[in-house]
C-alpha cells in the first residue's frame, strides 16, 4: 500500500468548473484492505474510490453500499463514510481532489444531491483504472504538477460523463429519530456522552432511541460513537504527527491506554502500528 499527501501552498482560489487539484493519492492492496477504515470525513477535499479487486462494504452518509471491481464510490467533502472488506481481499485506488465545482453541485462535490454515491463503470473500468494509475505515477514522480492537474481535470470530466449516463438518483431520505440521534452524536462524539445522556438531551426513552437508531444506521449508538472516535483518530494518525496521547484526548478519550485498547479491538492493531503501516511521503511544494 502507498499513500501520498501532495502539499500545496495555501492559495485562496475559487473553485472552477471541472477543474480540480489532486491533494492525495492512495493505492491499497488486499493486505491493507483488510484494515477497517471507520467513520470519518474530509472537509477540504472529495475522495473518489475505485474498487480494483475484492468486495467491500461502504457506509456513506446514511446509506449502505456493497461494491465490487469496477465500482466507483464518491465521498463528497464533509460526508461521513467508512469502508470494510467483505471477503478479505479488497483492493482500491483513491484520489483526494479539491478546488473543483461541477454543474449543479457545490464546491468539492462529485454527486451532491444529483446522484447516488456509487457508480458501476462496466465497459469503462479499464480506461478509468488506467487514468487512476497514471495519476498515482505522476504524483510519485512529483515533477509535473501542471500535467497532474490536467489529468485530474480529465478524470473528473470522465467520471461526470459516466454519472450523467449511468448514475442513479440518490436514495430518498426522510426525517427520523435515527437521523436526529446521528446528527447529535456527530456534533458531540468528542464529549463524554452515553446512551442515557443522549436520550435525556433529546427527551426520549433510551431503549426506544437505541432501537430507532440501530434500525436506521445499523449500529447501536455506542458502537457508532466508538466508530466516529476511532475514524477521527485514524485521520489524525495518517495525516498528522501528533502524539497518540494527544490524539486520544482530541477524540474523546481521557485515558490513552484505554484508547489504544479500543483502537486495537476495532482495527486489529495498535495506533502506533497503524500509523507505521501507512506509508506517507511529502512531495515538493508546487
Amino acid at each position: 500500500m502507498l499513500q501520498y499527501f501532495i502539499p500545496r501552498r495555501q492559495e485562496k482560489t475559487e473553485p472552477v468548473p471541472t477543474g480540480g487539484k489532486l491533494r492525495s493519492v492512495c493505492e491499497i492492496d488486499a493486505r491493507h484492505g483488510k484494515l477497517p477504515r471507520t467513520m470519518h470525513q474530509h472537509e477540504d477535499r472529495a475522495e473518489i474510490i475505485l474498487v480494483t479487486g475484492g468486495h467491500g462494504s461502504f457506509n456513506i452518509d446514511t446509506g449502505h453500499y456493497l461494491a465490487s471491481p469496477g465500482d466507483v464510490l464518491f465521498f463528497d467533502s464533509g460526508i461521513l463514510h467508512d469502508e470494510t472488506t467483505i471477503d478479505g481481499d479488497l483492493a482500491t485506488s483513491c484520489l483526494g481532489v479539491s478546488d473543483f465545482q461541477l454543474p449543479g453541485r457545490r464546491a468539492n462535490e462529485m454527486v451532491g444531491r444529483l446522484y447516488a454515491p456509487q457508480l458501476s463503470l462496466d465497459a469503462q473500468f479499464d480506461a478509468v483504472r488506467t487514468l487512476f494509475h497514471t495519476a498515482v505515477q505522476l504524483a510519485l514522480a512529483g515533477d509535473a504538477p501542471c500535467v497532474l492537474d490536467q489529468l485530474t481535470c480529465a478524470i473528473l470530466c470522465k467520471l461526470d460523463e459516466e454519472l450523467a449516463r449511468h448514475g442513479q438518483p440518490p436514495r430518498p431520505q426522510q426525517e427520523s429519530l435515527g437521523l436526529t440521534v446521528k446528527a447529535y452524536i456527530d456534533a458531540h462524539y468528542r464529549e463524554s456522552i452515553t446512551l442515557q445522556s443522549i436520550a435525556a438531551e433529546l427527551n426520549f426513552n433510551p431503549y426506544y432511541l437505541a432501537h430507532a437508531f440501530r434500525e436506521h444506521i445499523g449500529y447501536s449508538p455506542m458502537q457508532y460513537i466508538i466508530r466516529r472516535r476511532i475514524g477521527e483518530a485514524q485521520n489524525l494518525l495518517i495525516g498528522t504527527d501528533r502524539s497518540i496521547t494527544e490524539i486520544a484526548f482530541s477524540c474523546g478519550y481521557n485515558n490513552s491506554n484505554y484508547f489504544q485498547s479500543v483502537f486495537k479491538r476495532l482495527v486489529g492493531m495498535t495506533p502506533g502500528q497503524y500509523r507505521r503501516d501507512w506509508v506517507q511521503n511529502a512531495l515538493p511544494q508546487t
